[in-house]
């Protein structure tokens, strides 16, 4: 079975791509080397799932800008809802098309507050369910993946765990919030777990229709009980500036959301015990 993998340069699409390429039969097309800054990435991805024709696509890329200006919304557009829309209706050309991931966000759950999408980023991938719903048959199948945060080893994105690595490794203080917000983690190899038990479902057609699921480990803790339990088990006093820093907008994530998970799919790893391996690495 071929696999295509758009956005394999990412932290989450470049660990797919190489556990699948290592440790499965799959056949992957990585698809990374059309830049998201380069004109028409999108119509010459396109013209390559077209050529060939994989059968299950997995769409990594998104673009995250959380405070765009004017003339921004036109490239996250096309990133996060137009793009998914070609890739979809090219792969249905396919008639061994079996099945479409895509990945959404957390925010598009809303927070405490409010019930709704909660930034023009989440806005945009909550507007995928509408043309996925649009698109679904009874051929192939089609997932959206609400995922909360991912973590997990050579992890270069600007995050609250890699900034607060990087202050313990350089013994440098972070300035961090009063920390009542609330996080939701998910290890990168329980994202894979996941991600092998669908391609097996789809593979199997089990899995029919458009499908949306949520990403969670059902476990939410503050961020300033994250702070202090690791404290603990480093047995190593963090060098946080507590209280130093405003809350954003939409920080917190609400506690008490109805989560959806796929229903065979638990998470199995510790987050503390991950974390403790990745800040005792040198």
């Amino acid at each position: 079975m071929k696999i295509g993998i758009i956005g394999s340069s990412g932290f989450v699409g470049n660990n797919l791509t190489n556990y699948l390429k290592e440790n499965t039969i799959y056949k992957i097309i990585n698809f990374a080397s059309y830049s998201r800054n380069k004109k028409n990435w999108i119509n010459k991805v396109a013209l390559e799932i077209k050529k060939k024709k994989p059968e299950i696509i997995i769409n990594c890329a998104a673009n995250q800008n959380l405070k765009p200006s004017k003339k921004d919304f036109l490239a996250i557009l096309n990133s996060n809802l137009y793009s998914n829309v070609i890739f979809i209706n090219q792969s249905l050309q396919n008639k061994n098309f079996k099945g479409y991931i895509s990945f959404g966000s957390k925010w598009e759950l809303g927070d405490i507050k409010r019930k709704k999408p909660l930034n023009f980023y989440a806005a945009t991938k909550k507007a995928n369910d509408i043309f996925f719903n649009y698109y679904s048959n009874s051929k192939s199948a089609i997932i959206s993946l609400k995922v909360f945060d991912t973590y997990g080893k050579n992890d270069k994105r600007k995050k609250f765990i890699n900034d607060l690595l990087n202050s313990y490794r350089k013994n440098k203080f972070l300035s961090i919030t009063a920390g009542k917000q609330y996080l939701d983690y998910i290890n990168i190899n329980d994202l894979i777990r996941l991600l092998l038990m669908i391609i097996e479902d789809i593979k199997k057609n089990k899995l029919k229709g458009f499908k949306s699921y949520t990403v969670s480990s059902k476990k939410p803790i503050q961020l300033i009980s994250l702070v202090n339990k690791l404290q603990k088990i480093l047995d190593k006093e963090l060098k946080v500036k507590i209280g130093k820093k405003k809350y954003r907008q939409n920080q917190s994530i609400n506690p008490t959301m109805k989560i959806f998970n796929y229903p065979t799919w638990k998470p199995k790893y510790n987050l503390f015990n991950e974390l403790k391996k990745i800040f005792d690495e040198k």
